[in-house]
Parts: C-alpha cells; sequence; structure tokens
C-alpha cells in the first residue's frame, strides 16, 4: 500500500493532464485532499517543529528567504520518511509522467533543497526560479510538488504561493496553502514562484510542507540554460 490512492491519481491524470500542460503562466496544477484525509492528518501531527532535533537547514536571508529545511531523511519522523519514499516511487513517477506528458522522469534520494519546509512566524520565500542542474546526480530540475501540511489554513496566516509570469514582472495566479493541497509546477529558469507575503499565523502555528523535485537526463533545446543556484527577483512585500 502507498499512502496515495493510485486509481484516483490516474483518473485526475486522464482528465486534467490538459489542464496542467495549457496552465498558464507556465504548466501546473493545483490538487485538494491530494492525499487520504487520514494519512495527510497523521503527516501533519508528526511534522516535527522548530525546535525539534531534525537537523533544520536554516535560510536567513532577510527579504529572499527566511524558512527551515531538512532533507536528511535520516532525520524524519517515519510516517514522513515512508511518504517521501512513496513519493519517489515507480507508481508515483508514472502518474507525473501521465500528467505532465514530461518522459523518463528520475527521482532524487539526495532530496536537494527538498523534504521538509517549515516557516514560522514572519518566514517568506521571495520570488524566484530554481537552481536548474543537479551536480549529484547530474539531470536536469524538471518539476516541483509542494504538499502543503499546516491543518486549519486561514486566509489571515497568508503564505500563498505566487505565480508570476516568465519575465517576473507580474503575478499571474495566487494559490492559498490550504491543508493537504497539492501544487505541482514545471521548473525552468524562467518559472518565477514564491511566497512573498510573511507567514502571519500565531507563533506555533507553522507553514508546514513536503517538497519534492524530479529530473531528466536531457530537456529540450529551447530550455537549457547555463546551470546557475537560485535566481531571486527581488519583488518582495
Amino acid at each position: 500500500m502507498y499512502i496515495f490512492d493510485t486509481d484516483r491519481l490516474m483518473r485526475i491524470a486522464e482528465t486534467r493532464a490538459e489542464e496542467f500542460r495549457n496552465a498558464q503562466p507556465y504548466p501546473h496544477i493545483v490538487i485538494d485532499d491530494f492525499l487520504p484525509s487520514d494519512v495527510a492528518r497523521r503527516l501533519a501531527s508528526v511534522f516535527p517543529g522548530p525546535d525539534d532535533n531534525v537537523a533544520w537547514d536554516h535560510y536567513a536571508a532577510p527579504g529572499l528567504e527566511v524558512k527551515l529545511g531538512c532533507g536528511d531523511e535520516t532525520k524524519f519522523p517515519p510516517a514522513i520518511r515512508t511518504a517521501v519514499r512513496d513519493m519517489n516511487s515507480a507508481a508515483f513517477v508514472l502518474w507525473l509522467e501521465k500528467m505532465t506528458g514530461i518522459p523518463h522522469l528520475l527521482v532524487d534520494h539526495h532530496l536537494l533543497g527538498g523534504g521538509m519546509h517549515l516557516t514560522r512566524h514572519g518566514g517568506l520565500l521571495g520570488i524566484h526560479s530554481d537552481f536548474n542542474w543537479h551536480l549529484q546526480i547530474h539531470a536536469h530540475r524538471r518539476l516541483n510538488l509542494l504538499v502543503y501540511l499546516t491543518p486549519d489554513w486561514r486566509p489571515e496566516y497568508g503564505g500563498e504561493l505566487e505565480l508570476w509570469n516568465t519575465e517576473g514582472t507580474q503575478l499571474v495566479r495566487t494559490v492559498e496553502p490550504q491543508f493537504n493541497r497539492a501544487v505541482l509546477f514545471t521548473t525552468r529558469s524562467d518559472t518565477f514562484h514564491g511566497h512573498p507575503k510573511p507567514w502571519a499565523a500565531p507563533n506555533g502555528i507553522n507553514r508546514q510542507s513536503i517538497a519534492l523535485y524530479y529530473y531528466t537526463s536531457e530537456r529540450p533545446a529551447e530550455e537549457q540554460r547555463p546551470a546557475h543556484n537560485t535566481l531571486y527577483k527581488g519583488y518582495n512585500i
């Protein structure tokens, strides 16, 4: 048994693949109730806090990136480790390929930049495009998957994901980080996104998510750029 409902995800791919591929400002899709509710609740309940001993990486670039992250699966709670491994399984990758039309996807067992993400009061992530080349597995970054795990999210908490145009000059879509919502989107050097509005929930209520990235050994010529790290545009609240 996987943590996800394989049949349901395949039905979503069959009915919504065109929606993903034609979405603006770049291919993406938002899927609510992504995981069975009991699974999502369990993951949220064991999600580590900022003071737990999980070897958090502290990102503290004021105005650009203020959050915690952990990509060391040996530090994950067992339920989250299982979830990450399931979403790196062959069954899940087959779904991703069917949904996106991108063949030959590779998973990243190093979880470079991915894994568990946590944002505390005042944290944010400026508008940016992601690093495009994984030095350890020598592959092009092609997809981001974000699964939000903050129970009972409220609009006043903020933290909305913003998708900007490919010039990084205009907001096109806002996605609220509702509990058990997944966002899947293409990653290129011009797929600008972030959550620049600071997280405003009371102390102790954190913006929790699992982030997984998927790769290919090749990518279309028109998408190729020299290898780069995260590119911030500086459009921040």
